[in-house]
This record gives structure tokens, sequence and C-alpha cells, in this order.
């Protein structure tokens, strides 16, 4: 198991200096556009789309790696709010449930983006490909983050934190 859960990290990490270049593809994208358009006159038919592409794997490359660092949004209102000793089994539960959620939108994400590689089906912008090189990091984002919430469960399940600790 130590071996899988280095390997789902080393994945985890490639992924996420994939979100930084797309980071970078869709600022040079954007710069080369205006540069193009207002100082050549020659706006270019393709920037806006490697932009808009570039965003799918930008936020579903980086969705594991904020999994992972517990960087994700999370909203303690309901938590700070109960005796301590419902935290830890409301934790829990709440963890498990986003798993699971995240689990089922990678299986659905999934079949989609396999239905869209079948069908051959392309994108719609003036720069077409085809939909699934731009759809398949969705169910890899989710199932990555899936994957994270279980580790999370199995390997350090959530403290019930006092009230010291959160102020």
């Amino acid at each position: 198991m130590k071996y899988l859960r280095a390997l789902h990290d080393r994945i985890t990490a490639i992924g996420f200096a994939g979100a930084a270049l797309s980071v970078g593809v869709i600022t040079v994208s954007f710069w080369y556009e205006v540069v193009a358009r207002y100082f050549l006159a020659a706006p270019t038919v393709w920037a806006y789309a490697v932009a808009s592409y570039a965003l799918c794997p930008m936020i579903f490359l980086a969705m594991p790696e904020m999994t992972r660092r517990g960087a994700q949004i999370v909203i303690d209102y309901l938590l700070d709010t109960l005796p301590l000793k419902y935290r830890r089994p409301i934790g829990w539960t709440v963890t498990l449930a986003t798993a699971l959620v995240c689990l089922m939108g990678a299986w659905i994400t999934g079949a989609e983006t396999w239905r869209q590689y079948l069908q051959g089906i392309e994108t719609v912008l003036a720069f077409a490909v085809p939909k699934w090189w731009v759809s398949i990091f969705v169910p890899y984002g989710l199932l990555s983050s899936a994957i994270y919430f279980f580790r999370r469960l199995i390997e350090a399940p959530p403290v019930a934190r006092t009230d010291e600790a959160v102020a």
C-alpha cells in the first residue's frame, strides 16, 4: 500500500505541474492575442480556443493536489457549533460523503468522456479538437480526489478539535 500511495502522490505532483503549465498556456495565448490584435492588426483564430481548452486541465489537474493538501473549500460552521463528541463522527461522515460524490462524478464524467471518444464528437470552437481531449481531465481529477478523501478516512480520520485549537 505504501508504494501505491507514493505512486498516487507522484502522479498528483505531475498533474499539478500540468495545471501550472496550463496557466502558462492560457497566459501566453491571451498575451499573444493582445499583441497580435492591437499591435500587429492580425487577430488570431486559435488563441481563445487554446485558452478555453486549457481551463479544464488547469482545474482538474490541480484538484487532486488541493485535496491532498486539504486546501479545498470547507465550511466549518456546523462542526464549530457542535459539541466536541459529535465533531468526529460528523467530520467522518462529511468526508465519506464527499469521497462518494467525487467517485460518482468520476463515473458519470468518465462514461461521458468514453461516449465522446466512441462517437468522435468534436468541440464547436473555430479551432476544433476531439472533445474527449479536453474532458478526460474531469474524471481523472474527481477520481484522484475521491481517492485522497478515502485515504484521509483511513490514514488520518477527522479529528475532534477543541475550542482552544479553533481559536
